[in-house]
C-alpha cells in the first residue's frame, strides 16, 4: 500500500473506531448517491461494477476475456465478450479492447450501435493485418517501396477505424 493510501486508511480506521454507526451511515449515504449518479453516467456505472483479473475484465453482467491468437504471422490479443451468468460468448475475437468496452456499455445502456462497432472493429483488424503483412514484405525486400506505401495507407485506415470506435466509447 502506498504511503498516501495508508494514511487515508489510517484516518478512516480511526473514524470507524470512534463512531462506527456514523461511519456506516455516511458510507451508505455515499453509496446511494453514487448508485443514483451511475444511473445517468455509464462511465461511473462501469467503474463501480468492474472487476479486473489477469486475463479478463468483468463489467456488470459481462466479462471481457483476453484471448491470444495468431494474426498476420504474429501473436495478437483479441477480446471475447461473455455473458457472465450463462458463460455464453456473445462477441468473439474483437481486435480492440476499446471495441469490447464500447459494446458492453451499449448493452448496459440499451443503446443501439453494436453492429456499427463490430463493423469498425473489423475494419481496424483488416487494416492492421495489411500493415503487418506489408511491413513484413518490406523487411524481406519484396517490392519494398510498394509494400511501404501500402503499409502507410493501411496505417491511416487503422487510425481512422480506431478513431471511430473511440468516438462511440
Amino acid at each position: 500500500m502506498d504511503p498516501q493510501t495508508k494514511a487515508m486508511h489510517d484516518i478512516l480506521s480511526k473514524l470507524q473506531s470512534a463512531n462506527p454507526k456514523l461511519m456506516n451511515e455516511k458510507v451508505e449515504t455515499v453509496y446511494h448517491q453514487l448508485t443514483e449518479a451511475a444511473d445517468a453516467d455509464v462511465d461511473l456505472k462501469v467503474a463501480m461494477n468492474s472487476k479486473i483479473e489477469e486475463s479478463s475484465v468483468t463489467v456488470q453482467n459481462y466479462r471481457i476475456d483476453v484471448v491470444l491468437n495468431e494474426f498476420a504471422g504474429r501473436e495478437k490479443r483479441f477480446y471475447n465478450i461473455v455473458e457472465s451468468n450463462t458463460n455464453r460468448i456473445i462477441h468473439q475475437e474483437l481486435a480492440l479492447f476499446e471495441t469490447a468496452m464500447a459494446i458492453v456499455k451499449k448493452y448496459m445502456t440499451g443503446k443501439s450501435g453494436v453492429s456499427e462497432l463490430q463493423h469498425f472493429d473489423m475494419q481496424y483488424a483488416t487494416a492492421l493485418e495489411e500493415v503487418w503483412t506489408q511491413n513484413n514484405r518490406a523487411k524481406r525486400g519484396i517490392n519494398e517501396d510498394i509494400a511501404l506505401a501500402k503499409a502507410s495507407g493501411a496505417k491511416r485506415k487503422v487510425a481512422e477505424a480506431k478513431r471511430k470506435i473511440l468516438q462511440r466509447l
